[in-house]
């Protein structure tokens, strides 16, 4: 896990990638051969960056950016976690509780990006999802 809101970071207000992440997870998948997974809270929302590698092509891999669709009712909870002004106790564990929180979240983020087709970049309405390398 990395984190680091210590560190000075520059952001322009129309590019988003630029965000430096509030939690970040990195780890290799249990059921797909060679594939990684990058586990992100950019701007209070939850990301998922997907390496997958390929046979084809100069990279050899290929990597998606995944991001949950505004259907679902996720949008407040990581900024509410992240925000809420409590006691020192949950203080002491807000932290811990957004990476529960990013893994849960994350796993469904995994099944439903399965279950849709990468050939032809066909995935649940659950998600938006995009090809960046």
């Amino acid at each position: 896990m990395e984190y680091n809101s210590h560190e000075p970071h520059e952001q322009n207000d129309d590019d988003t990638s630029a965000a430096l992440p509030e939690v970040s997870i990195f780890q290799a998948s249990r059921d797909h051969y060679g594939v990684f997974y990058r586990l992100d809270i950019i701007d209070s929302m939850p990301q998922l960056r997907i390496m997958v590698p390929v046979e084809h092509g100069t990279v050899k891999m290929e990597m998606y950016l995944v991001r949950i669709s505004s259907r679902l009712p996720l949008d407040t909870w990581f900024s509410t976690v992240a925000t809420y002004p409590g006691s020192t106790a949950f203080e002491k564990g807000r932290e811990a509780a957004l990476q529960h929180l990013l893994y849960a979240v994350a796993e469904m983020i995994k099944q439903l990006f399965w279950s849709g087709d990468l050939n032809t970049m066909t995935f649940p309405p659950e998600l938006n999802v995009c090809r960046i390398l």
